[in-house]
Order: C-alpha cells, then sequence, then structure tokens
C-alpha cells in the first residue's frame, strides 16, 4: 500500500516539475528583439556578424563592411544581413577607385533595410554603397563617417543619414503585428507587468504544492 502510495505521489511530482519547467521556459523564450542598425564584415565571400563595434574593428585593404537597419536580437540573423552579394561587393564597389599610398579602400554598403522594419511614420531609403579611400588606422566608425552622417548616443550607432531621424536601439515587442510596432513605455505597463509575474506566481505555487505532497508523503511512509 505504501509502495502504491509512494508511486502516486512521484507521478504526480513529475508532472508538477513539467508544469513547473514548461511556464519558466516559456517565459524565457520571450527574447528581447531590438530595431537598429546592425553592422556586418564578410568572411570566405559570405557576410558576417561583427563580433566588436565599429570602434574596435579595423577593416583592411580590400575588405567591406556593411549597415542593415533592421530588427533582431543582439546576434546576426542571415536574414538582416545586407542585401548584395558579399563575394563581389568590393569588385563590385571598388573595382575602378585606384588605390592611394598611405590609404585603403573599404568598399560600404549601406542598407536601410525593409519597410517593416522602420520606425513607425518612417520608410526607408535605397541602399547605398561607397567606395571609401581612408587612412590605413581607420576603424569601421571612421569608414561610416567619411560617407555620411552618424548620430551616436551611448556608443551606439542610431542613425545614418538621419535615419531613423529618432531613437536608438529600440526595444521591441516581437509579437505585436508588424505594423504595431513602436518603441518601448518609458514607463511600465500595468498589464504587461502581470503578464510577466503570472509564470513566477505558478512557479511559487507549484513549489508550495511540491512541498505540502513530499511532507504528507513523508507522514505516510
Amino acid at each position: 500500500m505504501n509502495r502504491t502510495r509512494r508511486r502516486a505521489g512521484t507521478a504526480l511530482v513529475a508532472a508538477l516539475v513539467g508544469v513547473l519547467l514548461s511556464v519558466t521556459l516559456a517565459s524565457s523564450a520571450q527574447a528581447a528583439a531590438y530595431r537598429y542598425w546592425t553592422y556586418w564584415g564578410t568572411s570566405e565571400g559570405a557576410w558576417q556578424f561583427a563580433q566588436a563595434g565599429p570602434a574596435g574593428t579595423t577593416p583592411a585593404d580590400g575588405s567591406v563592411q556593411g549597415w542593415r537597419f533592421a530588427v533582431s536580437s543582439t546576434s546576426g540573423d542571415v536574414a538582416n544581413e545586407p542585401r548584395t552579394d558579399a563575394a563581389d561587393a568590393f569588385d563590385d564597389i571598388c573595382g575602378d577607385t585606384a588605390g592611394v599610398e598611405g590609404s585603403k579602400r573599404v568598399a560600404l554598403v549601406v542598407d536601410p533595410g525593409l519597410p517593416e522594419a522602420a520606425p513607425p511614420g518612417e520608410r526607408p531609403g535605397l541602399m547605398q554603397t561607397y567606395c571609401t579611400v581612408v587612412p590605413t588606422d581607420a576603424n569601421g566608425y571612421d569608414v561610416l563617417r567619411s560617407v555620411g552622417t552618424v548620430r551616436v548616443d551611448g556608443g551606439l550607432i542610431c542613425a545614418i543619414d538621419a535615419y531613423p531621424a529618432t531613437g536608438c536601439a529600440d526595444v521591441i515587442d516581437e509579437s505585436a503585428p508588424v505594423d504595431a510596432m513602436s518603441t518601448a513605455p518609458t514607463t511600465p505597463d500595468p498589464a504587461s507587468e502581470q503578464s510577466s509575474a503570472l509564470p513566477v506566481l505558478i512557479g511559487v505555487g507549484a513549489l508550495a504544492l511540491l512541498g505540502a505532497l513530499a511532507w504528507r508523503l513523508r507522514r505516510r511512509t
């Protein structure tokens, strides 16, 4: 009899643990996404999401740099690569530009992205390509500034050639319809707070129930 009770108790404990893990994982899966200028280099003829910021990257002569405005997490998504072929980019952009002693040539792609990624009320312009001729020690930020205006805040590239007009790496809700995406509010949304607190409350309840069940099983065995 006691063995049967212990088996039933074990099954119930396992079920409760499963519920608790499901709630926790579902909550953590809601990763933040940002609307920002993503920064890219190339490797073996393919775009590669930059592992360092432009100020910490010194492109070599003959290299390709890319910027694309997109909605993404902080890791590179191939769907957000600049929309040009990285393998032929340098020849296509800088093929007619002669090298200059003491300088380097860096092909630069500035892609404002798709309308779906644009902030509310704004539309992206056309993709632009440039063959920059810059000092050999120029970093990625220097390369970008050599072709246009750059708005910076706290070390982040917020806008290139005034796009977007406002905001800087705004947090957005990827679960919302694209047309409804907007910058994150500056004050907490009570409904959002209640929603985010629900997994915690369920978890606490499940743990309390687990504790009570363990106590009852101990008394019966």
